[in-house]
C-alpha cells in the first residue's frame, strides 16, 4: 500500500499547482520527501511482516528502499524533460 501511495505521488506530483506556502516556500518542497518516506515505509512493512518468507521478505525490502532512493531523481529527470531546464 505504501509503495502504490508512493507511486501515485510520485505521478501527481508534477500536475499539483505549487502555490507559495509557509513564508514564500513551494508548496512542492513539502511533498517533494514524500514518496521516499513512503517507500521506506514500505520496506520496513516488509521486514517486520511475518506472513510473508523470508526470501520474499528481503525482496520487498531491498526493493522498496532502492524505489524510495530512485524516485526523487527520477522525479526531477521527469519534470526537467516535460518542463523544460
Amino acid at each position: 500500500m505504501l509503495l502504490a501511495a508512493a507511486l501515485v505521488l510520485l505521478v501527481v506530483l508534477p500536475l499539483l499547482p505549487s502555490p507559495s506556502v509557509s513564508g514564500g516556500a513551494r508548496l512542492g518542497l513539502f511533498l517533494l520527501p514524500l514518496p521516499p518516506l513512503l517507500a521506506l515505509g514500505g520496506s520496513l512493512a516488509a521486514l517486520l511482516d511475518r506472513k510473508i518468507g523470508k526470501n520474499s521478505t528481503t525482496l520487498w525490502a531491498v526493493g522498496s528502499a532502492v524505489f524510495g532512493l530512485v524516485c526523487v531523481p527520477a522525479l526531477l529527470v521527469f519534470v526537467t524533460l516535460t518542463a523544460g531546464p
